[in-house]
């Protein structure tokens, strides 16, 4: 029996397989930066996949008590941390003088960031609708990635049955014990019409809401009660999601004006009709992209500790 080959450093991390990896197709110095920043966003946006998507199955068909949620917030804080570091990443790449950068970049065409399918299934996974996209020169963001990527991306991730981050966080807000409360309710609303739209079906059908209406009270409830142990790591949760959508609109910010400082108002190198690549970015740099907005409305309903009646339910706290 052969005997097994030794472990060693660059056999298990694939160092050498990894370093040839770099392979400039122009004569410029800086194009081999360029390469390695955006494989290194792809490494990233790997682990990022990786710990969100083990947190959305933590969450999946799982009652109140029986999610984890320590690995989660775990998993979820990881996450927040590589979304920022890959927008200090953007600080690296502007090092390259955007003159370096003309002297590659027409080698470039029918390539482009927007291509990236690991960064759309981020988006995908977390809750981003198809449905809410800006387009891109007249078509779907999907039209213009390559044809193999647009069937895994038409498939993402529904084709587990799993749903999005949104959605299974959705239906554990919507869990939250004393959510039932009436008597709560009805104390805390006195009368103010600013929270008709929690409790007041129709006020909530005329809004532009993410989550379902239960799923809101849920994380008011969540946020009203945080001090306490039972909605301690809960408190934690929403926060980390809120978090995330912070870093990914930073990312989406500095990626904006990282392509004005090196293009100008050129045209991208994965575009047809001379759209501008800093326009399209900066289309996206609206509400529709932050996929948990519902969490962050949910402080206009909030209000001094004082002010807060105690709950009655006997399943609350």
């Amino acid at each position: 029996m052969a005997e097994k080959p030794k472990l060693t450093y660059d056999s298990y991390l694939k160092i050498t397989p990894l370093l040839e990896c770099q392979e400039p197709i122009s004569e410029a110095h800086d194009e081999h930066l360029f390469i390695i920043v955006h494989q290194a966003f792809e490494l990233w946006f790997k682990q990022v996949l990786h710990d969100v998507d083990s947190v959305r199955m933590l969450f999946y068909d799982k009652d109140w008590d029986n999610i984890p949620l320590h690995k989660a917030i775990n998993r979820l804080q990881r996450v927040v941390l590589v979304l920022k570091l890959v927008v200090e990443q953007f600080h690296i790449l502007e090092t390259m003088p955007p003159l370096n950068f003309v002297d590659f970049r027409d080698e470039l065409t029918g390539g482009s960031g927007f291509q990236s399918l690991q960064f759309r299934k981020i988006e995908k996974l977390l809750g981003i609708k198809d449905n809410k996209r800006e387009k891109y020169e007249d078509q779907d963001y999907q039209d213009k990635m390559d044809p193999n990527d647009k069937k895994i991306l038409l498939e993402y991730p529904d084709k587990d049955g799993g749903g999005t981050l949104r959605d299974v966080v959705g239906i554990w807000l919507s869990s939250t014990p004393g959510i039932d409360d009436s008597k709560f309710w009805g104390k805390y609303r006195q009368n103010k019409e600013e929270l008709d739209p929690l409790l007041d079906e129709s006020k909530y059908k005329t809004g532009s809401w993410q989550m379902s209406q239960r799923s809101l009270k849920g994380a008011l409830l969540i946020m009203l009660h945080q001090d306490k142990p039972e909605f301690q790591m809960p408190y934690q949760i929403i926060t980390l999601l809120m978090d995330i959508d912070v870093a990914l609109m930073k990312w989406r910010s500095t990626h904006i004006h990282m392509v004005h400082r090196m293009i100008g108002q050129k045209q991208g190198t994965g575009g047809t009709k001379g759209t501008s690549g800093c326009d399209y970015l900066r289309a996206t740099y609206n509400d529709n992209y932050k996929v948990f907005r519902d969490l962050f409305n949910m402080a206009t309903y909030l209000r001094p500790r004082e002010e807060i009646p105690k709950m009655t339910d006997p399943t609350g706290c």
